[in-house]
């Protein structure tokens, strides 16, 4: 036995020794510009030291990062590139701009990159506010000050989200999880280095990198986004960083978390609707799928949201399968392989000798699952499809809250019950009929339209706090909290459908009732 764990143990050495010249090369093509001393050689500096240093910073172990870079020379080109990496992290852009700014490592590739992500940094977070929960282990950066009541449903999903990922993927995050609430897409360009026009025409929320969470802040959509669902997703990818020191591909990745966004909380009926299954199958169809290796650095870099909406389907749909053909273990599994990978052929090795097939031999099972699945997709969520008689539809809607605004409730239910003819399945809609209809006292009219989640065909805030107000009871409250899990600055929402000065009675959805009417004057 003695003989065997020290083989094993000499093999996990052996792994890690390739992976830190893996390291080790990938420093040295960062700094393939910096200056050359008057020998001619290029001096870069302690290679070995920042190829330690890196790898912890890509498992997002800051006290080993801290440690490895202790009392490093400051003339020593490649700690200083690892320490500037290290400060954007820890969440100091000032200090990681200060160091990028030296002349030589501005001139170097990564050198000049990081640079520009810790300079885009220092700007967007001037005058932010922090909130640190020590207790839990979550840091929260807050551009705007309005959002502070966010703060404390961000932390307990993300405490959750860490909890149900060690035992999942087998990796334990370190704390804090810092996350980065920020204003519009602009800023979330300018902090993790995305190109704003990738963001919008996909229409990127979010995005896991340098160690963080960084997301837009809900008020930066008209009707909010399902917030929560999305940091547990990105929380995941952190996770993935860290168990693989970042070697998991894209397929692996977005896959996985698509399929932990939603396990850190009980299943919603519409989390499945329209299926991945489905929406894959006839992506590819349509020709708007990719094979699951060749998706690209970035779903977020598509050239399309339809795309980037079939390619999420595909990897969620093939993670789904291969983790229920391979067994429950092959997940963690492959991440403690991937972590000392150090090509696409250990990749292709780890996961053949845990699942007992290669990539291309499961890609062809899944597509072949795929064939077999119903795909009858409802038409309004197909791939490309657009809600019938849109035009239609919005100029009912608009024309009805026109109504509604000044008092003309019940002329106003009749344009809104227009609307909701030609869009049944449109959730918004129904919302605007309901509250027509509530406000002129036709309460057993309005009930109908928020009664059975299988009526609609997309979540939406408001629908779960007209569900909650009209059908709750014992429920009512899960049913608010679904609501405030997609537009929690929504003031119908967020005050449980109260009307002014009327609060909720949890003291937490108190403070984010007063918010969200602070945010709608």
């Amino acid at each position: 036995m003695t003989r065997t764990g020290g083989g094993a143990a000499s093999a996990r050495r052996g792994a890690a020794a390739i992976a830190r010249r893996g390291l080790r090369a990938a420093i040295l093509a960062g700094l393939a510009t910096a200056s050359a001393t008057a020998s001619g050689r290029l001096t870069v500096g302690d290679l070995d030291r920042a190829a330690r240093a890196r790898a912890a910073i890509l498992e997002i172990d800051v006290p080993a990062a801290r440690d490895a870079l202790k009392d490093a020379d400051p003339a020593d080109l490649a700690l200083a590139l690892e320490r500037g990496r290290l400060a954007i992290y820890e969440g100091d852009c000032d200090a990681a701009s200060a160091i990028l700014a030296r002349p030589d490592l501005a001139a170097t590739a990564e050198g000049a990159a990081l640079g520009d992500i810790a300079r885009g940094c220092a700007r967007a977070t001037a005058a932010t506010v922090v909130v640190n929960d020590e207790e839990r282990g979550v840091w929260v950066r807050l551009q705007d000050d309005d959002d502070r009541a966010l703060v404390p449903l961000l932390v307990d999903v993300a405490a959750r989200t860490r909890d149900v990922l060690a035992k999942d993927l087998g990796v334990e995050l370190l704390r804090p999880l810092r996350i980065d609430l920020v204003r519009d897409q602009f800023t979330l360009s300018a902090m993790t280095g995305l190109p704003e026009e990738a963001a919008r025409t996909t229409g990127t929320v979010a995005i896991a990198k340098w160690g963080r969470v960084t997301m837009l802040s809900p008020r930066a959509t008209p009707s909010g986004y399902p917030w929560l669902d999305t940091l547990a997703h990105e929380i995941t990818h952190l996770a993935l960083s860290r168990g693989t020191r970042d070697n998991a591909p894209l397929w692996l990745q977005e896959g996985v978390a698509k399929r932990e966004e939603v396990r850190w909380r009980e299943p919603d009926p519409l989390d499945d609707v329209p299926s991945a299954d489905a929406i894959a199958f006839l992506g590819i169809q349509r020709g708007l799928g990719r094979p699951l290796d060749k998706i690209g650095p970035s779903i977020a870099m598509l050239p399309s949201a339809e795309e980037a909406a079939v390619v999420f389907a595909e990897v969620a749909s093939f993670i789904r399968y291969w983790t229920r053909e391979a067994g429950d273990t092959a997940l963690p599994q492959l991440l403690r392989r991937l972590k000392d990978a150090s090509s696409d052929a250990d990749l292709e090795r780890a996961i053949a000798e845990i699942s007992g097939a290669d990539l291309a031999a499961w890609d062809k099972r899944w597509r072949s699952y795929l064939a077999s699945v119903p795909a009858d997709v409802p038409p309004d969520l197909a791939p490309g499809a657009d809600m019938p008689h849109r035009q239609e539809v919005s100029k009912r809607v608009r024309l009805g809250q026109l109504l509604h605004d000044r008092g003309h409730h019940a002329a106003a239910a009749v344009q809104h019950a227009r609307a909701q003819a030609l869009a049944p399945h449109e959730p918004a809609v129904r919302c605007f009929l309901a509250a027509a209809l509530l406000a002129s006292g036709e309460r057993a009219s309005a009930s109908p339209l928020v009664e059975r989640v299988e009526d609609v065909h997309s979540r939406y805030g408001r629908w779960w706090s007209l569900h909650g107000l009209l059908h709750g009871g014992p429920d009512g409250d899960r049913a608010f909290s679904a609501g405030t899990a997609l537009d929690p600055l929504n003031p119908d929402v967020a005050c449980e459908e109260k009307l002014p000065p009327d609060l909720p009675g949890d003291p937490l959805r108190s403070a984010l009732c007063e918010a969200a009417r602070r945010r709608a004057r």
